[in-house]
């Protein structure tokens, strides 16, 4: 009988999938919360349960990703998510604030406005002054995308695919058909909409969908070619990158190790939150039959909340079982060492 052995404070979970080849594979995930409630990060007294499908702001498909799945296969890279609002510095309302997000040699920044609408102008639609704001929801609905209905009876739709639930998105609208329709509140600082026309990328820091572009397109081909030779296992053509839900800018190079230097502007009322992750060193043992294995354990996912002032951290690790998966029989996880956490 399967049994895992958690000598850690944190959540630990092992399950048997079979990878990107088909071969059946022991993952085990580590998931550790923190407390962000002043100075360094400490061991939450109330660890966070792995999410085990997608949670989504509103309706699935009509809304934005809240909470990616945390079971899945290796990720090849580490993600670094941020779930919040903005924050006017100071707490007085403003039209416009900058927010940052920095971890270790990541960082991205995003100009957030209060609420705009295309107005009439003299030649074109003209950009309307920001409504003032004190909080505003960093999330992707308020980032540039869209749909457009060009024909309801034919179920003609365009969208911008890379985030069909934003705003902005023009499509086929005529210049007064955009009158009154709203501009993101989320923009690139460096690429800032300037006309209708404008037809930039989705600015966000939120988990990508499964189902949006680019991440859509490293899934694989599910075609009658697929169903008769290599169903019910993935694609031959699926890349392991599908896993990634960071958005652009916030995926490492690699996976961090822990001991980056974090820094958020204007995402809590303090302005500004700096601590340095933990460097957590953990061991995963796993006996399969009558052998051991020591896996390396990788960070995978740094998700931060400052509105709750919470640290998440996920590691996981793989061990190919194959004809032997109901010979793996335990699963030892031990803590060996935790720097920059109390």
């Amino acid at each position: 009988m399967l049994q895992l052995q958690n000598d850690t404070p944190f959540i630990a979970n092992i399950a048997i999938l079979p990878d990107e080849r088909g071969v059946d594979t022991a993952y085990v995930t580590v998931k550790a919360t923190f407390d962000l409630q002043g100075g360094a990060p400490r061991v939450a007294a109330k660890q966070r349960p792995l999410v085990v499908s997608d949670e989504f702001w509103g309706t699935p498909g009509q809304s934005s990703l809240k909470y990616a799945s945390e079971v899945h296969l290796l990720k090849p890279h580490t993600d670094v998510v941020l779930i919040g609002e903005a924050h006017a510095p100071g707490g007085r309302p403003v039209e416009s604030c900058l927010v940052g997000v920095r971890v270790g040699e990541l960082r991205k920044v995003i100009q957030v406005f209060g609420d705009r609408q295309w107005s009439r102008g003299v030649m074109a639609p003209r950009i309307s002054s920001p409504v003032p704001f004190v909080t505003l929801p960093l999330v992707y609905e308020r980032a540039f995308g869209g749909t457009h209905v060009v024909d309801p009876e034919k179920q003609q739709v365009l969208a911008e695919l890379r985030n069909p639930v934003g705003v902005g998105f023009r499509g086929k609208r005529s210049h007064s058909e955009m009158l009154g329709t709203r501009l993101p509140n989320l923009e690139d600082p460096s690429n800032l909409i300037q006309s209708v026309a404008d037809n930039p990328r989705p600015f966000g820091v939120g988990h990508v969908p499964p189902s949006w572009a680019p991440r859509v397109s490293l899934a694989g081909t599910y075609n009658d070619t697929w169903r008769m030779t290599r169903a019910p296992y993935l694609p031959l053509d699926f890349k392991r990158e599908f896993f990634q839900t960071a958005s652009e800018g916030l995926r490492s190079s690699g996976h961090l190790k822990g001991g980056e230097p974090v820094e958020l502007v204007n995402v809590s009322p303090e302005g500004a939150l700096r601590f340095a992750l933990p460097r957590c060193a953990l061991g995963v043992s796993l006996y399969i039959a009558r052998e051991r294995h020591d896996p390396p354990v990788q960070l995978e996912t740094v998700q931060l909340e400052p509105g709750h002032k919470r640290l998440c951290m996920l590691w996981r690790s793989a061990v190919p079982c194959d004809k032997k998966a109901l010979k793996v029989r335990l699963a030892h996880i031990q803590l060996k060492s935790l720097e920059g956490a109390s």
